[in-house]
């Protein structure tokens, strides 16, 4: 057997990744895409001393000197004209706003009573500088807030707004191409004749781009005819930066994929792989351009892309890490593994637990319904017992 294993696949896909340009773009349109440089504080945040709590705030010594102290006037967040605390006094204040000089604790309302105005305390556990968020004390101007190729989260972006950051550099997505052959497609939608079925390839990658945030910027459906696949693979390749085909990359009479991209300068990089399902897999490149060649069965289309080409798509918008979606679960009941190649199977996993669904047949496409992960077992023919730990792949 020529094939490849999995684990080299992987190590070629993964030596491929290539560096897209920086992009400038809006804070509001980045999220998803990775921080192409590192991000420094501009400023202090807090860039003021500001009170953590509704409360009052007022000198610490003269509490601790017991001095009657008298509410005298109130801050609320957003004031900016703050007069200096004169011993003796204190203010009422509000989440958020400005400590005046003269202040250096806050003591919430909750524990404390008003006389006249004057402060009666209802708590013998104050110290100096309670509630109270000092200027910098979350980030200070000049320190790192984030690293390059750290993906662009709803967090990260709000932290970043609380610097007034407007505009970030980010990795460029890569323009991606699909191809989907066979006779046999017609379109959803359409009446089916006899010999025919739906054509889901397409809509299956689509989804899952849109999940990395990228729309195709080509897509081509074409008959199993050699001059037309040729004709389609140059077309795509002028728009593309990877393009993904389905069908047509076995060895049948009418399989003219492998081919047209080698007649078209591609160079193959591997072409089949010891799994199942999805063996005849197809990675090569033509200069800087990428082709993925998966089978035309739909679940082994989907198993393909989850494995090889959103690993690499990720890397190259920014992620450093090829094998994020990998982590153990534990078989719900014993698994019979009767061959020698990778198995990548349709699972469900809750709470550790993983049941592998049924179904698993390449051209079946209920299992991935029902689906959140995809198992991974290696090895040899052998009976996996209830409770043995086994790798899995978030999808």
């Amino acid at each position: 057997m020529n094939f490849i294993t999995v684990k080299k696949a992987k190590e070629i896909i993964e030596k491929e990744i290539f560096k897209t340009v920086e992009n400038k773009i809006s804070l509001k349109d980045s999220l998803h895409y990775y921080t192409a440089q590192n991000i420094y504080a501009p400023l202090d945040v807090p860039n003021f001393d500001n009170s953590a709590m509704d409360g009052y705030a007022f000198s610490y010594k003269d509490f601790e000197e017991c001095k009657k102290i008298k509410v005298s006037y109130t801050i609320q967040a957003g004031d900016s004209n703050i007069p200096s605390l004169r011993s003796g006094e204190a203010i009422r204040i509000f989440t958020g706003a400005p400590i005046p000089h003269g202040a250096d604790t806050v003591i919430m309302q909750e524990k404390i009573s008003l006389k006249n105005d004057y402060l009666i305390f209802n708590d013998s556990q104050i110290k100096k500088g309670q509630n109270i968020r000092l200027r910098g004390s979350q980030s200070k101007k000049g320190d790192l807030l984030i690293s390059s190729n750290t993906k662009i989260t709803a967090g990260v972006l709000g932290f970043l707004a609380g610097f007034g950051f407007t505009h970030l550099y980010v990795n460029s997505y890569p323009k991606i191409g699909i191809i989907v052959t066979g006779n046999e497609l017609t379109e959803v939608g359409n009446p089916l004749e006899f010999g025919q079925i739906y054509e889901t390839n397409s809509w299956a990658l689509q989804a899952a781009l849109q999940e990395l945030n990228i729309l195709p910027t080509i897509l081509i459906k074409v008959k199993d005819n050699k001059e037309l696949t040729l004709q389609a693979i140059k077309k795509a390749w002028e728009k593309a930066d990877i393009l993904l085909i389905t069908g047509g990359i076995s060895v049948g009479d009418y399989d003219f994929v492998q081919e047209a991209l080698e007649n078209l300068g591609t160079k193959k990089l591997f072409y089949k792989i010891q799994q199942k399902p999805g063996k005849p897999i197809y990675f090569g490149k033509k200069e800087n351009q990428f082709v993925f060649a998966l089978p035309g069965n739909p679940a082994s289309v989907l198993t393909c892309f989850y494995q090889y080409v959103q690993p690499f798509i990720e890397g190259i918008k920014g992620r450093k890490n090829f094998y994020e979606e990998k982590y153990l679960g534990a078989l719900s009941s014993d698994f019979e593994k009767n061959n020698n190649l990778t198995l990548f199977l349709k699972a469900y996993e809750k709470d550790g637990k993983v049941k592998i669904l049924s179904a698993q047949e390449s051209y079946k496409m209920d299992s991935f319904s029902k689906s959140n992960c995809i198992a991974e077992i290696e090895g040899g023919p052998r009976i996996l017992k209830q409770g043995e730990k086994i790798s899995l792949w978030k999808i």
